[in-house]
């Protein structure tokens, strides 16, 4: 058995993974969002860009679970709901994972340029990012649009998933794309896209490298916190980009390989781990200040409400242990006068 058979063996394995990943990692994401658009010291460029990138990443999530994941799970108690749908109900899940990746992978790219601008150009980022701002949201979002609406007029249904003949599961499939099977987009793009971000990674860190050799001794403690905040930062940009290199050297692979010899390496869910998992825990760690935020908004509340919670039923409970207490002393005091006077 080859790597590629083995793999495609693994996807149930690989299916209970990602979604046991996929869940607290998606609800630490939506919390992020939340946070940074509840506080306006994140309402800055590079927030921003985040939001943007977090958007199509979470509607890639909950389209995953809609067409793949419960399906596989649950396909005997959902066919004949799904069986009801209306065919634009299928066509706009494929758009949602062409559009939702390739916007991920230019979200990804703006970022780096941010962050290499961060560094390059510091006195003059806030206000070169706030020209920039609005032309990278058109182009994340505009350009997938104009590249992937054809995918909604392409004739789409259900199929049975005969692999496994104890499971009744079925999957949304296309027919024939006379473009796109022409012309390997998804396969061109991700290799632009990995060529595009090692340039992008080569200048930050030779820019980085050349501002930390300058003027090292007249730094303050104040100028030294905000470069370690700007690196863990970059760091952020950097790792949520290896994450998608492996997304990227997936589609790769399906398109070099595994379709024409019949393997799924979909069902390794690639997309899930560089698109929510790696994103939302990466910026959890990298952001000092939007994790103390998010601790002070949800988890001490969380707390407090337990903590509460857990002390009126603890009062309830003492209350209730008193009144037992002195019903059971007065039982005995009846019982004791009871016996005076029978003498």
């Amino acid at each position: 058995m080859g790597i590629f058979d083995w793999l495609s063996s693994l996807s149930k394995q690989f299916l209970y993974l990602s979604i046991a990943a996929n869940i607290p990692s998606l609800i630490l994401y939506i919390i992020e969002i939340i946070t940074i658009l509840r506080h306006k010291q994140f309402h800055n460029p590079f927030y921003k860009l985040v939001l943007i990138r977090a958007i199509p990443n979470i509607i890639y999530s909950f389209d995953t679970y809609y067409a793949n994941r419960l399906t596989i799970l649950f396909g005997s108690w959902l066919y004949p709901f799904y069986s009801n749908l209306p065919e634009w109900m299928f066509r706009i899940s494929f758009f949602i994972t062409y559009y939702t990746m390739m916007s991920d992978f230019l979200a990804t790219i703006i970022i780096l340029i941010n962050r290499w601008t961060a560094v390059e150009m510091a006195l003059k980022y806030d206000r070169l990012w706030k020209k920039l701002l609005l032309p990278s949201a058109i182009i994340i979002y505009g350009i997938p649009t104009l590249l992937y609406a054809q995918v909604l007029t392409i004739k789409s249904y259900l199929k049975n998933d005969t692999s496994d003949p104890t499971k009744f599961a079925f999957y949304l499939a296309q027919g024939f794309n006379p473009i796109y099977d022409a012309f390997p987009l998804n396969f061109s793009f991700c290799v632009i896209f990995m060529i595009i971000c090692f340039i992008i990674n080569i200048g930050t860190f030779i820019s980085y490298r050349r501002q930390r050799t300058r003027n090292v001794a007249s730094k303050s403690t104040q100028q030294i916190n905000h470069e370690r905040v700007e690196f863990k930062l970059l760091l952020y940009a950097i790792l949520t980009f290896l994450g998608h290199v492996v997304l990227a050297l997936n589609q790769v692979i399906i398109f070099l390989i595994a379709n024409t010899q019949g393997f799924d390496l979909n069902a390794i869910y690639t997309q899930s781990r560089g698109s929510v998992i790696v994103p939302s825990w990466l910026l959890f760690w990298a952001s000092d200040k939007l994790r103390k935020k998010m601790i002070d908004d949800f988890w001490r509340k969380w707390i407090n409400l337990l903590t509460n919670a857990g002390s009126i039923a603890s009062d309830t409970t003492l209350v209730m242990s008193q009144s037992a207490n002195r019903n059971q002393q007065s039982s005995q005091k009846g019982q004791e006068w009871h016996l005076v006077e029978n003498r």
